[in-house]
């Protein structure tokens, strides 16, 4: 699952981008629980299961808005199912970087075929993250793409 992804360190926090607040926080939240963790959760319009064990929880009207969030503020984000419905997919990859803590990554989870993978990746690459990797079966029925903030490589300052 997902959580194989991540490198949780104690009070590590992760902001989950989503379109449809499912099971999956859930296991987010089970697999930090023993570090302390904290879940930011941007929920954007879609059908969501409200659940009430995360840290902070930003409300976004449409597809034209940025996720929420402070700069250098989370260890990972995972954008699930968005990026292909938002309206400015590179603006919104470049305000999710400035998020992340330097040597974190994003994690693309959309269902296959929302979007052409090699967009993604070109876009990941557009807006400064760098080894950009794909996994079509960690998920069934999804494509995981994962690009890296790396410290003194183009924004990563």
């Amino acid at each position: 699952m997902i959580t194989s992804l991540l490198h949780p360190t104690p009070h590590t926090k992760i902001m989950v981008v989503t379109s449809h607040l499912d099971s999956m926080a859930e296991e987010l939240n089970h697999f930090l629980t023993p570090y302390e963790g904290l879940i930011d959760v941007s929920l954007f319009p879609g059908d969501h299961q409200i659940l009430e064990t995360f840290h902070k929880t930003f409300i976004i009207k449409d597809f034209k808005s940025p996720a929420g969030g402070v700069p250098r503020d989370y260890a990972s984000v995972i954008v699930q199912d968005v990026l292909h419905l938002h309206e400015s997919p590179r603006k919104f990859l470049e305000l999710i970087y400035r998020t992340l803590l330097n040597a974190s990554e994003i994690i693309i989870v959309q269902k296959k075929g929302s979007k052409v993978i090699s967009e993604v990746e070109e876009l990941l690459d557009q807006t400064e993250f760098r080894a950009i990797n794909t996994m079509i079966d960690l998920i069934d029925g999804h494509e995981v793409i994962v690009g890296k903030k790396m410290h003194m490589w183009g924004n990563g300052l």
